[in-house]
């Protein structure tokens, strides 16, 4: 697909920055400033672009990303700029799992304040789903969880939504279970 712009989307915590390694990985063209360096909570980068944190106001960052890869988080899919194509490539996560997390991310403990974090969260994610339906912007979902217990399962999904020139074996090598720290034990 000509110019079309693949995002990778879903709530922070949710494996955006694992999707954007895999689809690095597929030899796609990924669209950042690599600013955010890696840490102990992303070791192998964020993959983010600054401009994205201003979409609400200024959009047109967009129009570099054609062909491209770029990583904006849920909810800020509804301002993209609509005369663009794209393709999304949505997260999901259990969300106990994300709010765990983003607790350790942060060191602080929010345990009183989860589902008032859930109910946002989800409110989200159902906002951005509904955006790319109503525009008929093509999506797939990708489950975290999922990718990281069954990757071959998810790979070839995405694999087949995104018509990418490769084989699950070559995508294997960018899941790596030593990585999946915040599991639900409920």
């Amino acid at each position: 697909m000509n110019n079309v712009i693949t995002i990778v989307t879903g709530i922070p915590r949710s494996g955006t920055s694992l999707m954007m390694q895999v689809l690095k990985r597929a030899g796609l063209d990924i669209h950042s400033d690599y600013n955010r360096k890696e840490d102990d909570n992303n070791p192998q980068g964020y993959f983010e672009l600054e401009a994205v944190k201003g979409i609400v106001k200024n959009n047109s960052f967009l129009r570099e990303a054609r062909n491209k890869v770029v990583k904006i988080v849920a909810p800020l899919p509804l301002f993209i700029d609509l005369s663009e194509k794209y393709r999304f490539v949505f997260m999901i996560r259990d969300l106990n799992e994300v709010l765990q997390s983003q607790e350790k991310m942060v060191q602080k403990n929010q345990v009183d304040e989860r589902e008032k974090f859930k109910n946002i969260y989800l409110m989200h994610i159902e906002k951005t789903k509904a955006f790319l339906a109503s525009n008929s912007i093509p999506f797939i979902t990708i489950d975290y969880n999922n990718l990281m217990n069954q990757p071959t399962v998810e790979l070839t999904k995405l694999i087949e939504f995104l018509s990418l020139p490769c084989n699950v074996d070559d995508l294997l090598p960018s899941i790596n279970p030593a990585l999946y720290r915040n599991k639900n034990e409920n």
